[in-house]
C-alpha cells in the first residue's frame, strides 16, 4: 500500500480510540509524542496504520508501506488468543519487503505473557529507505513468523520520508 497521509488530528483521533483500555504509561508516551510533533515538529501529516495478530504471522512479514516512509510510534499487545500464549513473541519492523534479513530490522519488541503492551516512540523519526515490514516473530532476529495467536495486534504511526 502506498503512503496516504492525512491531517495529524485524525490520526490522533484514531490513535486514542485504539489505546482505550491501554497501559496508562502507553498512553501518555503517545500523548506526549502528539506534543512534540504539534509544537516543535510543525505538525506533520501523518498515516495511522493498525494491525492483527493475524496480519503480522503471514509468510515474510506483513508489509502495509511498500514506500519510503517514516516511522514515529508503535503500539503492540500480545492478545493471548493461541495455545502458546505464554511464549515469546517479538514484534519486529524491517527496512525491506519482507522479514528475512536481519541487517534490516530497525525495531523489536517484546512479548512473553497475554495482555503485555509495548510500545516506542520516535519524536526525530525513524527513516525507512524501502518499505516497512511488520513481523510476529519467535525471536528478534530469525524470521520465523510467531504461531497464530501467540502474536498480538496493534497499530504503526508513520510519516512522510
Amino acid at each position: 500500500m502506498p503512503v496516504t497521509l492525512q491531517a495529524s488530528n485524525l490520526v490522533w483521533q484514531k490513535v486514542n480510540k485504539a489505546l482505550t483500555g491501554a497501559n496508562p504509561a502507553a498512553r501518555a508516551a503517545f500523548r506526549g509524542l502528539k506534543e512534540y510533533l504539534v509544537q516543535q515538529a510543525r505538525n506533520p501529516d501523518l498515516q495511522f496504520q493498525s494491525f492483527s495478530d493475524g496480519d503480522v504471522v503471514t509468510a515474510t512479514g506483513y508489509t502495509p508501506f511498500a514506500a519510503a516512509c517514516t516511522l514515529y510510534g508503535v503500539y503492540f499487545i500480545k492478545n493471548g488468543t493461541g495455545t502458546g500464549t505464554a511464549t515469546d513473541s517479538w514484534l519486529t519492523i524491517a527496512n525491506d519487503a519482507s522479514n528475512v534479513t536481519d541487517a534490516t530490522k530497525f525495531v523489536a519488541l517484546m512479548t512473553s505473557v497475554a495482555g503485555q503492551q509495548v510500545y516506542a516512540t520516535y519524536p526525530g523519526g525513524l527513516a525507512f529507505g524501502t518499505d516497512l515490514t511488520i513481523t510476529g516473530e519467535t525471536s528478534a532476529q530469525d524470521g520465523t513468523e510467531s504461531s497464530g495467536g501467540d502474536s498480538g495486534s496493534g497499530f504503526v504511526i508513520i510519516g512522510a520520508a
